[in-house]
Parts: C-alpha cells; sequence; structure tokens
C-alpha cells in the first residue's frame, strides 16, 4: 500500500553519514532480497543471489548468500527457482511444478542479455490455498500453482488406474474424491507413489525420491 506520506526515515541534503542511514534502510527492506540477484558479483554466465530467511512448513530456515556461481546455459532463456529447502538451480525447460519461481534469464553465448525477475513470493507451500484437479480418462500432472496449495482435491470418474504426478519436494493434505472401479496414486515422476481411498482423506509429502504418507486414510 502506497501513501503520498512515508513512514521511511528520509535522506536530506544537510544530513552526516548519509551512507549509515542508507544502510540501515536496506537493512529493514532484506527480506524482500532474498534470493535477489547479487550484481556486483555476477560476471558472464555467473549468477550470485542473496540468501535470507524462508519459511519451510512453518520452520524460519536460514538461506546463506550462494557461496559458488551457479553456471548459466549459454544462449537458452535459464529458468532459476529454489526448491522448498531453498536449494537454487536452472534449466532450460520451464520452471517446475511446486518450486519457487526466481527469475527467467536469457543469455547469449558468453553473457546474460536480460532477465525477468519472478519472485512474486518465496513460499514453497500455502497451507491456505486449495486446488481441485480432474482426474478421469490419464494421468496428471499438477501445474505449479497446484503443487503448492495446501490441500488438493482429485475428482471426476476413472476409467482405469491414474496417477496424479506431483513434484519430487511436495506436501499436501489430499481429499481423494474420484469413483469408479479404479485407483488413484499419488506419486513423483520417477518414484513410488500412495493409493489414497476414494472419499477418503490422508496427508502425504514427497521426500526427494517417493510418496509416503503421514497419515493414514481417513
Amino acid at each position: 500500500m502506497s501513501h503520498s506520506t512515508t513512514l521511511l526515515d528520509l535522506l536530506y541534503a544537510s544530513q552526516a553519514s548519509k551512507e549509515l542511514l542508507v544502510n540501515e534502510l536496506f537493512d529493514a527492506a532484506s527480506p524482500a532480497t532474498l534470493f535477489a540477484r547479487r550484481n556486483r558479483l555476477c560476471s558472464g554466465l555467473d549468477w550470485f543471489y542473496y540468501g535470507g530467511v524462508l519459511v519451510v512448513d512453518g520452520v524460519l530456515t536460514l538461506i546463506g548468500n550462494n557461496p559458488v556461481a551457479l553456471t548459466l546455459a549459454p544462449g537458452q532463456t535459464n529458468y532459476l527457482e529454489a526448491d522448498r529447502s531453498g536449494s537454487v538451480s536452472a534449466n532450460t525447460t520451464g520452471f517446475t511444478p511446486g518450486s519457487i519461481p526466481l527469475y527467467a534469464v536469457v543469455t547469449d553465448a558468453s553473457s546474460v542479455t536480460g532477465y525477468t525477475d519472478y519472485r512474486a513470493w518465496a513460499q514453497p507451500v500455502d497451507p491456505t490455498s486449495q486446488a481441485s484437479v480432474v482426474v478421469t480418462t490419464a494421468n496428471v500432472t499438477l501445474s505449479a500453482a497446484e503443487a503448492r496449495c495446501g490441500y488438493l482435491i482429485t475428482t471426476g470418474a476413472l476409467t482405469g488406474h491414474r496417477s496424479v504426478i506431483v513434484p519430487d519436494h511436495w506436501r499436501a493434505d489430499v481429499f481423494c474424491a474420484n469413483n469408479g472401479a479404479f485407483t488413484t496414486t499419488f506419486r513423483t515422476a520417477g518414484g513410488s507413489g500412495v493409493v489414497v481411498g476414494q472419499g477418503k482423506r490422508c496427508l502425504l509429502r514427497a521426500d526427494g525420491v517417493n510418496v509416503v504418507r503421514v497419515t493414514p486414510d481417513v
């Protein structure tokens, strides 16, 4: 929310040691710099970022400034993202469902030519949000927005055994509202999964490889 009258301490021409106030203001605003581009260290295809504090499943997690450059692919659009642990990576395909989108960075053979900041938020799961996914004639891969929701509902009449593909690092309360003489399995793309009974709810999480139960069906 913007105001014509600011609540911040302001700089004046007559002030001494203006750099101290500037540093204080930046320090106060530092939560907004989490995963921000650290320009003074970036060079060529090497990308650096600032750390900060990330809330992961309700736990305050300290993310340090990256000590080693993240080297971007030349001549590509690089998609920088963080997982729920705060680890940052880049790929040239697109933002991974369930990841924290950071930047889309365009490169030429030897340098960054432009980038778009996608750091609209920096929490990998919104426990208050809900998504409904129709699962009927084919397996379904969660979108990034769906994977970030804390409560997931599957609906539709199954025509065969179906899977809901979730990110490798994921957690949600699940309600299986499917019907039909088949099963709904929640699994990662490359790992094993869990069948949730129709009309049942449970808490599931992906441990980096497989989906496992946190609670039984209720």
